[in-house]
């Protein structure tokens, strides 16, 4: 009976973990891939030469911190004017 037990509990372990290491790993696309992609998605129109590619390849790149403050900025200018558009820079 514990023999049984035993096969029992080591089988409903094994198959779990077999189940985890079978499993594919997930394949990363290039950032030319991820723009080809979206480029067809939205537009479709010369999504395969290095200048219909270049907006979108743009946006694959990460932001810099300066340009990460710049924007905040910007973005809290923008909801300033937008409350109070009389106020001075507006």
């Amino acid at each position: 009976m514990k023999r049984l037990l035993a096969c029992v509990l080591l089988i409903g372990f094994a198959g779990p973990l077999a189940a985890q290491t079978t499993a594919k790993p997930a394949v990363k696309d290039s950032p030319r891939d991820r723009a080809i992609k979206r480029c067809r998605e939205n537009r479709g129109v010369d999504c395969d030469s290095r200048e219909g590619l270049r907006e979108w390849l743009r946006e694959e790149r990460a932001l810099t911190d300066e340009e990460r403050t710049s924007a905040a900025a910007s973005r809290r200018h923008r909801e300033q004017c937008a409350k109070n558009p009389k106020g001075s820079g507006c």
